[in-house]
């Protein structure tokens, strides 16, 4: 009975061993002697028959004996982790087919075992289409996620971690929606919704950074784009934002700087006939000199913002010097001190050594800084003060001028609106004098910038480029 059993063990293994060997695989076992020099211990399977070599690898044979170094220098890493433990798989070239090998780990013993079979042209395409979309994915320009159904996060790329400034661990498992601003939230839900019945849909939203930057963003997102994932592409568009509006807003300059020079030449020759008979009426007769007067005084009034209209229009049109600022501004308080000796207000001054010369138009500045200091002793209380300070910023780069009163002061509301044509908090102002100052300070590549708070008062800081040349 057990001759009878040994002899169908040895018909099943030979029949095992038969199977085996016309089969297009290869099993193996290696050992290692040191560290690229790998030895095989056992070799079975038609693969290499399949491949057209003649002969497996018998017991002893070293690996680069079989195959060339340089293949197994290349392996070699991946070798060393599976006798530590890890398992392993490559695609290898040989005899101009592509062999899918895996080697896995034997505890305790110093060898690894291996199987490798050929891979077919259709799995040959799949591994390539895959590692060229991970290629593309990860490289992409564009901010990408992909997200399952119920819109959490299965995967991003790199580009999505820049864009919203997280790392890939902060991304995966989070339901997109968070990345949304509370009042955008709604909006995105239902547009989900239409995602999920295969329609596409774009829109924009904005985020909040860890930092708390806001950034304007683009996206599109489109269903089972990718293995049942749907993607989202999302776009930075803050800086484009920023530029439309900065051209919408130099366009508006533009038509109201138009619209400012016909205005003013329209009203500026009959109001210079209406000027001179009231003058005339005036020095020949005393019965109506109180009527006349009020007249005279509103005409003024109207000059003064026709004046005003034609500096508007002509901020294009410059005469630029080196100039010295420092002395632009003393000529300018000598002007108004006599306006603030009137109430009581004193015009502080402060300016740092060694100041550079700047590349302007002093006519131009001194009508900025006539602006600004005298909107300072307007809105100072009697016996208050105005400081004007000059300073060079760090680098070098710029000249800081700071106008500062104490007196009421503005509400953010206000403040916002500041610098809109023909807006203004005082009786008799026309709302242009700020848009022309600070039309000038960018035709001199300068900024400007209001800070304000009620009851404090209100700061107004120009810079203007040193190094500037033309």
């Amino acid at each position: 009975m057990n001759k009878q059993y040994e002899e169908i063990d040895i018909k099943r293994i030979a029949d095992f061993q038969s199977t085996l060997s016309n089969c297009p695989i290869h099993l193996f076992g290696l050992k290692r002697e040191s560290k690229g020099d790998y030895i095989f211990t056992h070799s079975s399977g038609g693969m290499y028959d399949a491949l057209g070599v003649s002969g497996r690898p018998a017991p002893g044979t070293k690996l680069y004996e079989l195959h060339s170094k340089e293949l197994v220098s290349s392996w070699t890493p991946q070798i060393e982790k599976a006798f530590s433990g890890e398992t392993q798989t490559a695609d290898i070239e040989v005899a101009a087919h592509t062999l899918r090998t895996t080697l896995y780990p034997v505890s305790g013993e110093n060898r690894v075992i291996g199987t490798s079979y050929m891979v077919s042209l259709k799995d040959q395409s799949e591994s390539i289409r895959d590692n060229k979309f991970k290629q593309l994915f990860n490289h992409a320009l564009e901010a990408i996620i992909l997200c399952r159904s119920n819109m959490e996060i299965a995967e991003v790329n790199e580009r999505a971690c820049e864009l919203l400034e997280l790392s890939r661990e902060d991304l995966i498992g989070k339901n997109a929606e968070t990345f949304f601003m509370k009042n955008g939230r709604d909006v995105i839900q239902k547009k989900w919704g239409e995602v999920m019945h295969g329609k596409k849909i774009s829109g924009e939203f904005r985020y909040r950074t860890p930092d708390g930057y806001l950034k304007e963003i683009e996206y599109s997102c489109e269903k089972d784009m990718v293995d049942f994932l749907h993607v989202t592409i999302l776009k930075d568009v803050t800086d484009q934002k920023l530029t439309e509006q900065k051209l919408l807003k130099a366009e508006t300059l533009n038509v109201v700087g138009e619209l400012a020079a016909g205005v003013a030449h329209e009203i500026r020759n009959p109001l210079t006939s209406l000027k001179g008979f009231v003058q005339l009426i005036q020095n020949q007769t005393n019965d109506f000199n109180q009527y006349l007067s009020i007249i005279l005084s509103e005409v003024h009034r109207i000059e003064h913002i026709i004046k005003e209209f034609l500096v508007l229009s002509k901020s294009n049109t410059q005469n630029f010097e080196k100039a010295s600022i420092e002395a632009i501004i003393k000529d300018t308080v000598d002007l108004l001190n006599t306006q603030a000796i009137m109430k009581n207000i004193e015009i502080l001054t402060s300016f740092e050594d060694e100041i550079p010369y700047v590349f302007c138009d002093p006519m131009q500045l001194k009508q900025v800084f006539i602006n600004f200091i005298k909107n300072a002793i307007e809105a100072s209380s009697i016996g208050n003060k105005v400081d004007v300070k000059m300073k060079l910023c760090p680098h070098s780069e710029y000249i800081q001028i700071q106008i500062c009163d104490y007196g009421c002061g503005m509400e953010e509301s206000v403040l916002k609106k500041i610098g809109k044509p023909f807006f203004t908090t005082k009786d008799e102002g026309t709302g242009l004098g700020l848009m022309v100052s600070n039309n000038i300070i960018k035709h001199h590549n300068g900024k400007l910038d209001v800070q304000s708070e009620k009851g404090i008062g209100t700061k107004f800081t120009i810079s203007l480029p040193v190094n500037q040349q033309n």
